[in-house]
């Protein structure tokens, strides 16, 4: 370069806008952009990015922020994750059936059966939308167990249990001087704060005392009192319902009469109602029982709020089937759909039997499952197919990886034995689902027969 003209000339041959036209692009290319076309061809990506910075450069169609708005839309296919899941979902959601299980989120009683899911011919394939809440705690951990201790009249003060950790934020509120807060003869109230900020209330005096009559020759207790059902000390339906709602509207859950569950018997009454959010029953319920004596005994709620984080897409109760084989996809219903399908009973082990073997008991039977109690072979499952016949809509709380709760859409898919799976039905982006891993298998309990009775 001699001079600055013939930098000048330079300069102006490598500008883009000189005798350069943008090529046009395709009307199928366009039409996958303005609809957000997940699926578009690796080719069309580049050609569609392409033309967006050519475009940006010479001018020809939109500037500034809108033109990065148009390169985003290609290289974003998927919505950032708003959740992102936890890998103990069914240990932190106590829920879960699993959640009952001791162990880690690695560790499952072993599969004696497994399940396959087919679709029924009336699932609909439609597809729709629905809104995403976060359950955000209320008020504070003081001032919840003072509300409480309040409507239930007990008296003491609040400590830290033993185990108060930032992730594990438990507190107490009574009159023991237990480390736990439990002596056998007070009330007390606990608060996790964490999650829904669930509370409890506990009354040992409410249940009749069981009295030692015989004892054999080392002092082992042989004869307890055999207790018999008092159902003229029990509350009546009305009575259960109206301390109920005492109970829970006193407590931050508005609720009516006619949104009362009451299960009784002769041997105690129990009441529970869920949390309505967006006119849907949720998991987060309240609860309050009596004992045979006629003495409330047991309560429980929490202290939440739901707020709506958004409206999302969902996919068919036709392609949910699909997701009950994952447990990532699932999530927990309210009770009301329990008691409306009711699982099946648990039933006795089937015999074990060596693997490739069989007795003349098992043979013939369709319940044989072959497992071999020996470690180290090969565990043979049983096979049961299940066929989803119906599908209804319903909100289901999930844990997310900080341990706050959220509720999503989802369905609840009925099988063809009458009892069901709930599966989230939000489309694939808006969760990070947690990776998969494998499964320790957790051995039995042993029979410890040297525990006394005394």
């Amino acid at each position: 370069m001699t001079n600055n003209d013939e930098l000048d000339q330079r300069l102006k041959k490598a500008d883009p806008a000189i005798k350069r036209v943008a090529p046009e692009l395709g009307e199928g290319i366009l039409a996958s952009a303005i609809a957000a076309d997940s699926k578009l061809t690796m080719r069309a990506r580049f050609e569609l990015l392409s033309q967006n910075l050519r475009r940006a450069s010479l001018g020809l169609a939109v500037g500034g922020s809108a033109a990065a708005v148009a390169v985003a839309m290609v290289l974003t296919s998927a919505p950032t994750p708003l959740i992102q899941l936890s890998g103990m979902q069914g240990f932190a959601n106590p829920e879960s059936v699993s959640a009952r299980m001791d162990g880690g989120a690695d560790k499952m009683m072993m599969p004696y059966v497994n399940f396959e899911y087919v679709a029924g011919p009336n699932l609909s394939s439609e597809t729709g939308s629905g809104q995403v809440f976060k359950l955000v705690r209320q008020s504070t951990p003081e001032e919840v167990l003072a509300n409480v201790a309040a409507v239930f009249g007990v008296e003491g003060t609040i400590k830290k249990y033993p185990d108060f950790a930032e992730t594990n934020p438990g507190y107490f509120f009574g009159q023991s001087d237990d480390p736990w807060g439990y002596d056998g003869k007070n009330p007390v109230i606990s608060l996790w704060w964490s999650g829904t900020a669930s509370w409890n209330y506990s009354n040992p005096i409410a249940y009749p005392e069981s009295k030692c009559e015989q004892t054999d020759a080392d002092g082992n207790c042989t004869a307890w009192t055999e207790f018999q059902p008092t159902p003229e000390l029990l509350p009546t339906k009305d009575e259960a319902t109206a301390k109920a709602l005492e109970v829970f509207n006193a407590t931050g859950l508005d609720v009516s009469a006619s949104e009362i569950r009451i299960d009784a018997s002769e041997w105690g009454v129990s009441a529970s109602a869920s949390m309505t959010v967006d006119g849907q029953p949720t998991n987060v319920e309240w609860y309050l029982g009596w004992s045979s004596t006629g003495v409330l005994s047991y309560a429980g709620g929490h202290s939440v709020a739901a707020e709506a984080m958004g409206t999302f897409d969902t996919i068919s109760a036709l392609s949910a089937v699909d997701r009950l084989a994952d447990w990532r996809w699932s999530g927990s219903p309210s009770g009301i759909f329990y008691q409306r399908f009711q699982p099946p009973m648990v039933a006795e082990p089937a015999p074990y039997v060596k693997s490739g073997e069989a007795t003349a008991d098992t043979e013939s039977s369709d319940s044989s499952i072959a497992i071999d109690p020996m470690p180290g072979e090969q565990i043979e499952p049983e096979t049961v197919t299940l066929t989803v016949v119906e599908s209804e809509s319903a909100l289901l709380s999930i844990w997310d990886a900080n341990g706050e709760v959220w509720l999503v859409p989802g369905y609840i898919l009925v099988n063809d034995q009458g009892w069901f799976g709930a599966v989230i039905s939000l489309i694939e982006g808006v969760i990070e689902l947690p990776k998969e891993t494998e499964v320790d298998i957790m051995p039995l309990p042993a029979d410890d027969t040297g525990v006394s009775n005394k």
